[in-house]
């Protein structure tokens, strides 16, 4: 029997707020912590728990960005002709994104989701290496498993594109052959519950259910093999119900601008990222959101202050946030309302990410926390 493990579970969308209404795994994980989350997706959070740093440090925001130059998808241009009935379908838009990433061969995730082939010749991409391998992160950061390799333990990473069932049973294995002293489980199925059928679902409390049970059945393994069993589950970010949806981008496009010459913009599902030719457009098209009750412009301060102020302004120059539980309809990211969503202020309850364990460890209160603990796991 081996003298310990580290379990470090990652579960994408494990709010705060829904985890402590269910009082969920508490036998299990008593150690539990409301953990801050930034400004974002799991595209900006998922960087910062590898590595340690913000946002503006390690360059991870959204997707999709403004080209600086010629655009990878400028050959794309003619499919802007096609309807959307067509341009729209998720099996074309599917094979569409498989063809890019192989043709840039890039091995991040990738996923056109609704943007608008019309568009697409003016925008970038901002994940094209996988953040979990070595020289994944923008900013040049290393990120945890390097720290692992180089600590000689023996370690264990599952792969974010195979299922939870995939993963869970990868895990089994790893912990039955008693070797791994360090492990990190990727789950995703509480996000996609959510997304689907909403947090307060029937269909999602059977999913935090089976996600339980698998908990306690991989505790109840790792103590077969390992006299020191230490869990760490933690998320990137919690989820709201949506109950507003807003059609601010089609009324924008009423306003006049011509995008591609007066402006450049990502809409996000909650969010609505900018770029401007000239200080006029600028102030026309800030004072027209300002006098929109659908949201907020962002100031440089909020940015500042969620880490998340680019000083090239790579990601936007002006920053349109929805409250919790509206989303923009359609959008970039949706054509159709999503029954619950996330990237919402980073204070708002509903946004807070959870931290659970059965071992106290160094505070976790916040993303940026995660790493070290998973670096201390590797030094102890």
């Amino acid at each position: 029997m081996k003298p310990r493990i580290d379990l470090f579970i990652f579960a994408d969308a494990l709010g705060w707020a829904s985890a402590s209404r269910r009082r969920f795994a508490e036998n299990l994980l008593p150690v539990r912590n409301r953990c801050e989350t930034l400004l974002g997706y799991s595209s900006t959070c998922d960087p910062t728990i590898l590595t340690g740093a913000l946002p503006c440090e390690h360059r991870h925001f959204s997707f999709f960005v403004k080209a600086c130059g010629a655009s990878p998808f400028a050959y794309l241009r003619p499919l802007g002709i096609l309807p959307e009935i067509i341009a729209g379908h998720h099996r074309i838009r599917n094979q569409v994104s498989r063809f890019i990433a192989r043709r840039h061969r890039y091995t991040g995730y990738f996923q056109l989701y609704s943007v608008p082939f019309s568009k697409l010749p003016y925008l970038d991409y901002s994940e094209k290496r996988d953040i979990y391998q070595p020289g994944g992160i923008n900013g040049g950061q290393a990120t945890i498993f390097e720290h692992w390799q180089q600590s000689g333990k023996p370690w264990f990473r599952s792969n974010w594109r195979l299922s939870d069932p995939e993963n869970i049973a990868s895990a089994r294995q790893e912990i039955e052959k008693g070797d791994v002293e360090l492990l990190y489980l990727f789950t995703a199925r509480l996000d996609a519950v959510m997304h689907q059928y909403g947090v307060d679902h029937p269909k999602t409390d059977a999913a935090f259910d089976q996600f339980a049970a698998n908990l306690e059945s991989l505790a109840d393994l790792a103590s077969r093999h390992y006299r020191d069993v230490r869990i760490h589950l933690f998320s990137d970010h919690g989820m709201a119900d949506v109950r507003v949806c807003s059609d601010l981008l089609p009324r924008w496009e009423k306003l006049g601008l011509k995008f591609g010459r007066d402006y450049i913009a990502v809409w996000d599902s909650t969010m609505a990222r900018f770029w401007f030719t000239d200080e006029t457009v600028r102030a026309t098209a800030t004072a027209w959101l300002h006098g929109q009750g659908d949201g907020e412009v962002l100031t440089n301060e909020r940015l500042a202050g969620y880490g998340c102020l680019f000083p090239d302004r790579q990601y936007g120059e002006l920053f349109y946030l929805l409250p919790s539980g509206s989303l923009f309809v359609p959008s970039f990211l949706n054509q159709r309302k999503v029954t619950a969503m996330h990237g919402y202020a980073p204070e708002h309850p509903d946004s807070a990410a959870a931290w659970l364990s059965n071992v106290d460890t160094r505070p976790v209160t916040a993303l940026t926390d995660i790493f070290p603990v998973m670096k201390d796991a590797a030094d102890a």
